[in-house]
C-alpha cells in the first residue's frame, strides 16, 4: 500500500535512451498519492526530451521535467499528486543524449482513503457545516450555536428560550440575512415591565418557505401573547405591524429539511399610557423636554439663579418626577421660590441698614453695615456693603461670607491740649484714654496701654511673676486712683516675651495681656496705635514723646493722679555712656531693643509705678498717637545726666501681631 520508486541508476546520472514504466494499484475505496523528494531532469520545451509522466484512470495527471517549473514546463517541487481512481502509472523516459549530467528522481507513494467529504449528494455537501474524513468513513459536526440533528448530517440552530427584557430591540431568524438552518425550532420571549405594551414591526425582507395551496406547511413563524395568537406566518410579503397590547410576547419559528430562504427580522419597541405634559412653574425649567412622556420617563426641574426648589414647604436640592404605568406622575410639580438670606447677623459695635427696601432679605437685596460712633472703624478690607447671594448667604463685594469687623479707632485723644511723674502735669479726661493701671497680686503697681479692645501692652517685668492672671487687677478710664468711676477688666492669659530673662537684664522687656472680655470704647477708653513699617514710625534722637503714669513724683511718693510729661529721645550712645559711669554696669547695658528719653538737666522722667506704661508719639500725617516705647528701667528718677530706658516697640511688631493672631 506504499513504496519508493527512482530513476535508473539513482542517485547517479541516469542513462540515455532509457524508458521505464511503474504500474501501481491499491484496493478500491482508496486512491494513491505520490510526491518527489528529489527531481533533477533535463529541461526541454514542453518536456519533449526527458520526462516523467503520471497518469490514472486513462487520463494524464502530469508531465514533469527540469528542476524548477517554468512558464511551459512543470517540475514537481513540493507538490503531491493524487490518482483519479485506485491505479497510478509512472513513466520515465530519457532521449539519446544529455549535455549535462542529470541524476533523475526519487518518489514515494502511498494508498489514501477516499475523502467522502468532497463528494456531493444532489449537488449538496454531505454535511451542513464541517465534514471529517477518516479511513473507511466520515462524520459531520456543527459550528458553535448549532446542534447535529439525529440524521447525523443536518445542523439545527440552538435557538430555544432566547429572552429579551429591554424596552426595545431586534430579533432575527438564525443567520439572517443568510439562509436560515434546516430542521430547527426557535423560541423567543419578550418580557418587559408591567405597564409597557410591545409593538412588533417586520423590517427589511421577509422570506419564509411557503406553499400555494396549504398555509405554511414547511416553515412557519408564530406569534403569541397571553390573550391572542398571530400566524402562522410565511411567504415573501412583509407582515403588517403588530400592536400586541401586552408586556409579554412569545415567538416560535420552525423549519423543515428543505429550502433555501433568508428568513425575517423584527424590530420591537414598547409604549405605555402617556402622562400629562409637565408645565414648569415661574422661574423653573424642565429637562428633558419631550413630546410625550410614558412609563419610566422622567423630568427634572431646575430654577433660575436666585431661586430654590420647594416641595411641601421643604427646600430641595434636586427634584425628579417619574411617569407611572397609570399615566400619572408620581409626585406633584415643585415650585421655584426666591432665595431668602434671612435677617443679617448683628456685628459688635456696628449697625445694619436695609438698602433695597425695608426688611428686604431676598436674592440680590443689599444691606449696609456701619460702625457705631467715632470710636470704631471698619477694617479696610471691607466697605460694609453686602448682597444676598444665590446660595442664600449675605456676601460682600468680594463674594465672601465673613462679617465685617468694627475695630476701635486707635491713637485719638478727646482732649488734645498738652501742657509743658517727675516734672509732670495732671492729665485731663480723654488725654490718655489708652492708659491702663495694673495692680499685681503682690501689690506692685504698674501700667500698660490698651491695644484694640481686648489686649494690653506692658513691660515683661511688671507681670512676669503674676502666677494667676485672674488676680491681676486692671483698671481703665480713670485719672484718680481712688475714683470709683472706672472700667474694670480681667486678664484671661499673659504672654511674656520668650527672650525675657527675669533678674538678668531688661532686654525683651515686653508682654501682652489678653482680656477675658472686650472693653467698651468711649471718650475715656480708646486704644493706642502700634507703629507701622514706614520710616516716620521709627523713633529717632530728639523726637518728642509723652509718657503718663501714677508713679513716684519728685516728692518720691506715688501720685494719686495720672500725670504726664513730654520727654526728648536721647542718643543711645550718650545714654549708654551715662550708665557706664555707675556701679553694677553689667546690669545696665543698653541693647538695640531699647531707647532712652529724658532731659539732660533732669527734672522730667518716668519713675517707679510707671513701669509698663507707653511712651507715645504723635504721627503728624494721621494726627494719631502711637506707642514707640514701654517704660522699662532706670537708675534714679529725674536726675541730671541720667535717662529713663524704654523697650523699643517697633522691634516687636511681628511678635505682637503673631501673638494676637494665634490667640484670638
Amino acid at each position: 500500500m506504499y513504496g519508493r520508486i527512482t530513476s535508473p541508476d539513482f542517485p547517479n546520472v541516469y542513462p540515455n535512451s532509457k524508458e521505464r514504466i511503474w504500474n501501481i494499484s491499491v484496493p478500491k475505496g482508496y486512491t494513491i498519492r505520490i510526491y518527489f523528494t528529489h527531481f533533477n531532469m533535463e529541461l526541454s520545451y514542453l518536456c519533449e526530451y526527458d520526462y516523467v509522466k503520471i497518469s490514472s484512470g486513462g487520463k494524464l495527471v502530469a508531465t514533469l521535467c527540469g528542476f524548477e517549473s517554468t512558464d511551459t514546463e512543470e517540475a514537481p517541487g513540493n507538490r503531491t499528486y493524487h490518482s483519479i481512481d485506485n491505479t497510478l502509472t509512472v513513466t520515465f523516459r530519457s532521449d539519446y543524449s544529455n549535455e549535462n549530467p542529470f541524476t533523475g528522481f526519487e518518489a514515494f507513494y502511498a494508498a489514501e482513503d477516499v475523502d467522502e467529504c468532497e463528494l456531493l449528494i444532489d449537488d449538496e455537501p454531505l454535511c451542513d457545516h464541517h465534514c471529517h474524513n477518516y479511513l473507511g468513513g466520515f462524520y459531520c459536526s456543527c459550528r458553535v450555536g448549532y446542534v447535529l440533528h439525529e440524521n447525523k448530517r443536518t445542523c439545527a440552530a440552538q435557538c430555544q428560550n432566547s429572552a429579551f427584557t429591554k424596552r426595545s430591540g431586534v430579533i432575527t431568524s438564525p443567520n439572517y440575512p443568510k439562509p436560515y438552518p434546516k430542521l430547527s425550532t426557535c423560541s423567543y420571549t419578550i418580557r418587559v415591565e408591567d405597564g409597557f405594551m410591545i409593538i412588533l414591526e417586520f423590517v427589511e425582507t421577509f422570506n419564509v418557505e411557503s406553499h400555494v395551496e396549504t398555509v405554511c406547511p414547511y416553515d412557519a413563524l408564530k406569534i403569541k401573547t397571553p390573550k391572542k395568537e398571530y400566524g402562522l406566518l410565511c411567504g415573501q410579503n412583509v407582515p403588517p405591524k403588530i400592536e400586541t397590547g401586552s408586556n409579554v410576547v412569545d415567538i416560535t419559528f420552525t423549519t423543515d429539511i428543505s429550502g433555501d430562504h433568508t428568513g425575517w427580522k423584527i424590530s420591537y419597541t414598547t409604549t405605555a399610557l402617556p402622562c400629562p405634559s409637565p408645565k414648569a412653574p415661574p422661574h423653573g425649567h424642565i429637562n428633558p423636554v419631550q413630546a410625550k412622556y410614558i412609563l419610566k420617563d422622567y423630568y427634572t426641574l431646575s430654577c433660575d439663579t436666585g431661586y430654590v426648589l420647594m416641595e411641601n414647604e421643604l427646600v430641595l436640592k434636586y427634584f425628579k418626577a417619574e411617569c407611572q404605568k397609570s399615566g400619572s406622575w408620581n409626585k406633584p410639580m415643585a415650585k421655584c421660590i426666591i432665595v431668602n438670606c434671612g435677617q443679617p447677623e448683628d456685628i459688635d459695635n456696628g449697625t445694619v441698614t436695609y438698602i433695597t427696601g425695608p426688611e428686604m432679605t431676598t436674592y440680590k437685596a443689599e444691606i449696609q453695615y456701619e460702625c457705631e460712633s467715632t470710636f470704631y472703624t471698619m477694617k479696610a478690607i471691607n466697605n460694609g456693603r453686602y448682597q444676598c447671594g444665590a446660595d442664600g448667604y449675605w456676601k460682600n463685594s468680594k463674594g465672601e461670607k465673613v462679617l465685617p469687623i468694627c475695630e476701635p479707632v486707635c491713637g485719638i485723644q478727646t482732649r488734645t491740649t498738652l501742657e509743658r511723674i517727675i516734672g509732670g502735669k495732671r492729665a485731663k479726661p480723654g488725654q490718655f484714654p489708652w492708659q491702663v493701671m495694673l495692680i499685681a497680686e503682690d501689690g506692685g503697681a504698674g501700667a500698660g496701654a490698651l491695644l484694640y479692645d481686648n489686649w494690653v501692652l506692658t513691660a515683661a517685668h511688671v507681670v512676669v511673676r503674676q502666677v494667676d492672671p485672674s488676680n491681676l487687677r486692671i483698671k481703665m478710664g480713670l485719672l484718680n486712683k481712688s475714683s470709683v468711676h472706672y472700667q474694670r477688666a480681667w486678664a484671661e492669659e499673659i504672654f511674656v516675651h520668650e527672650g525675657y530673662i527675669d533678674g538678668t537684664s531688661y532686654n525683651n522687656d515686653i508682654a501682652l495681656i489678653k482680656l477675658k472680655h472686650k472693653v467698651p470704647i468711649n471718650a475715656n477708653i480708646t486704644p493706642i496705635c502700634l507703629p507701622r513699617k514706614e520710616e516716620r514710625f521709627h523713633v529717632k534722637t530728639d523726637d518728642m514723646g509723652t509718657v503718663a503714669g501714677w508713679g513716684r513724683t519728685e516728692k518720691r511718693k506715688l501720685s494719686p493722679h495720672l500725670l504726664y510729661v513730654e520727654l526728648v529721645v536721647i542718643d543711645n550712645r550718650k545714654c549708654n555712656d551715662s550708665f557706664a559711669k555707675l556701679p553694677n554696669g553689667k546690669y545696665l547695658l543698653l541693647t538695640e531693643n531699647m531707647l532712652c528719653a529724658g532731659e539732660e538737666a533732669g527734672g522730667k522722667d518716668s519713675c517707679q509705678g510707671d513701669s509698663g506704661g507707653p511712651l507715645t508719639f504723635l504721627d503728624n500725617l494721621t494726627k494719631k498717637w502711637f506707642v514707640g516705647g514701654i517704660v522699662s528701667w532706670g537708675v534714679e528718677c529725674g536726675v541730671a545726666g541720667q535717662y529713663g530706658v524704654y523697650t523699643k516697640v517697633i522691634n516687636y511688631i511681628s511678635w505682637i501681631e503673631n501673638t494676637i493672631l494665634k490667640n484670638s
